[in-house]
């Protein structure tokens, strides 16, 4: 999900999204790696494995529209997203045996977040760690999505192996949005101080500042 910053260096996800981020990204990770590898694959394991996965889709995108600072529109969009996510986690799991259906609720509920997510990421351009790269997020998961509900599988094991691989990417996609939010990498830098050395940045700061006074 996207990450922002304002000037004053508060950052709009707070440390418990930046962990739910985090938390939901392994688990994807996880869950991506079991539907690629998991031994002869029936639609009802696999159809339970996309629901677990839209599930956690849908935590990490409340978790986003209710705990962050973004503004009105886009966090009303993520909230929508996860609705869909939660709406079809729940058509996944009754899917019954049309492996085509299956393939059509996880395509839906990936183009609408790859949409929301580009928005997101574009209504507050200016302010998004890392320009760009959210968008490319989101289109990259709307992308994914049309391929999964308009491609014909017919084979179970071929849906598992393609959703399976997008679905362990969205997971290390969100993983490297948590670790690289700015709040993070500031404070592994200052975690990384020394105490004589963030005594002398102490110092080094409040002679700066009592300069600027005296000017």
């Amino acid at each position: 999900m996207p990450t922002y910053e304002e000037t004053d260096a508060v950052p709009v996800l707070g440390r418990g999204v930046r962990q739910t981020v985090l938390a939901m990204g392994v688990c994807s990770v996880v869950i991506g790696v079991a539907t690629v590898i998991w031994p002869d694959k029936s639609l009802g394991t696999v159809g339970n494995l996309f629901m677990f996965s839209l599930l956690c889709s849908a935590v990490t995108l409340a978790a986003v529209a209710f705990g962050s600072r973004l503004g009105r529109f886009p966090r009303a969009l993520l909230l929508l997203a996860a609705l869909v996510s939660l709406l079809t986690a729940t058509l996944c799991f009754r899917a019954g045996d049309w492996t085509l259906l299956l393939a059509m609720w996880l395509g839906l509920a990936w183009s609408v977040r790859g949409i929301t997510h580009a928005v997101a990421g574009v209504w507050d351009d200016d302010e998004v760690t890392g320009s760009g790269k959210q968008e490319v997020f989101g289109l990259v998961t709307l992308t994914a999505g049309l391929v999964i509900a308009i491609a014909p599988f017919d084979d179970i094991a071929t849906l598992a192996l393609v959703a399976g691989c997008c679905i362990t990417l969205f997971g290390v996609l969100e993983v490297w949005t948590a670790v690289r939010s700015p709040a993070a990498v500031r404070g592994a830098g200052a975690d990384a101080l020394s105490p004589d050395e963030h005594l002398t940045t102490v110092i080094a700061s409040a002679g700066g500042s009592g300069g600027r006074t005296r000017d």
